[in-house]
């Protein structure tokens, strides 16, 4: 069996209605997405981010896995990585191409073998995943009550977790958000809040005595994920857990922040890390160091779908007899912000039940694409790549 052709698209839906993080408000939901063809007639399934401006390079390093034999996902992992490193530092879209086509990979070789994912990775040693649900971002200039009726949806549909956003108010602002959410879904529901890097590291300290008097999970992201040195100064003056590394890829960029104690928390993501791969290994390193291990989400079905199977395979982070969520078994985020493509892209096989979602069943990845909304959301031209192209444009 043999790669024979690949096809990447760049997806786009619009929003009803645009929300914000500390960075900036958006309009839309983009995916990069891609098809793996063989020459079995197998085709595999996997995503990425990016945008428009990043495709012809990500396609230049997808052309290399041209001609390959996807059984060898090793093989073709370090073929990619050799091509495209220096020093261990990947640039962005080198990292997504690989994080897009391990993840498709894995979708062939199941397909392929009548396995799923997890079984290719190893075999699974849990039937789902605990999730907790991410929204709470801004929106409607920056609506209070908003804010709070979306965190009682989360606590009526089941989620024991859930995460919001600060950064973009004052401290105190953010601060009285953050308190009056855990206010209205009471001691039971965990709560998160992430800057996504807003904070320089005594704002960040501040923030904590601000939301001093209530139980919280953990702090994300209080400043940029590669400063190290303040990072570990928020760290070392927190009584609040702080978590990281979604901006992050590869075990080399990941595991000496690890042994450097920058976060208490890691948080890859699938299609930044360098997929399933790249994701189990470094859980399994997160375990052996003693980190917690919580991977971020943010795009359609085909990356949730690899992130429940990478996760399903991976040993609790203590010895115990009982798998408890938070503890000592990892959680995975579910957004819940508004994505027409994820919406619209995959089946709905996704279903929660007490904040626990099960791994597909079917071989592969396990999901089915609806190749009407993957045409409906393409924005620009399709790349097609194969033996007689170097990532050409096509349609």
């Amino acid at each position: 069996m043999k790669i024979e052709k690949i096809e990447l698209r760049y997806l786009e839906g619009k929003l009803d209605q645009p929300f914000a993080w500390s960075q900036r408000w958006t309009d839309v939901r983009s995916v990069i997405n891609i098809k793996v063809f063989t020459d079995d007639g197998i085709v595999g399934w996997g995503e990425t981010f990016g945008s428009l401006e990043t495709m012809d390079s990500i396609a230049s390093v997808l052309k290399i896995s041209i001609g390959e034999d996807p059984r060898y996902i090793q093989k073709i992992w370090n073929k990619l990585y050799r091509a495209t490193f220096q020093g261990h530092v990947f640039a962005k879209s080198a990292v997504y191409a690989i994080s897009a086509l391990d993840t498709a990979l894995y979708d062939i070789v199941g397909k392929s073998e009548n396995k799923s994912a997890s079984e290719i990775l190893g075999g699974k040693f849990r039937n789902s995943i605990p999730v907790y649900a991410t929204g709470l971002y801004y929106v409607n200039n920056y609506s209070f009550n908003d804010l709070i009726k979306e965190a009682e949806e989360h606590a009526s549909d089941g989620y024991t977790g859930m995460k919001m956003k600060i950064g973009a108010l004052t401290l105190k602002e953010d601060a009285k958000r953050v308190l009056e959410v855990k206010k209205t879904i009471g001691d039971n529901i965990k709560l998160m809040f992430d800057a996504n890097e807003a904070y320089d590291p005594i704002s960040a300290i501040k923030f904590t005595k601000l939301v001093s008097t209530a139980d919280l999970e953990w702090f994300e992201e209080p400043c940029a994920s590669r400063d190290d040195v303040s990072n570990i100064y928020v760290q070392s003056n927190s009584h609040i857990p702080i978590s990281g590394a979604e901006s992050l890829s590869t075990r080399w960029d990941i595991v000496p922040r690890m042994v450097k104690n920058v976060f208490d928390i890691f948080q890859p993501d699938i299609c930044a890390v360098g997929g399933p791969s790249e994701m189990h290994k470094v859980g399994v390193i997160a375990q052996t160091l003693g980190k917690k291990f919580n991977p971020h989400f943010w795009g359609t079905g085909i990356s949730f779908a690899a992130a429940l199977h990478s996760l399903s395979v991976q040993p609790i982070s203590q010895i115990g007899m009982t798998d408890i969520p938070y503890e000592n078994e990892s959680v995975l985020e579910c957004d819940r912000t508004p994505h027409p493509v994820r919406e619209n892209l995959t089946n709905d096989i996704f279903i929660h039940d007490n904040s626990r979602i099960e791994i597909p069943n079917g071989d592969g990845l396990g999901i089915e694409v609806d190749e009407n909304a993957l045409d409906r959301f393409t924005v620009g031209n399709v790349i097609s790549i194969d033996t007689t192209s170097s990532g050409q444009r096509i349609f």
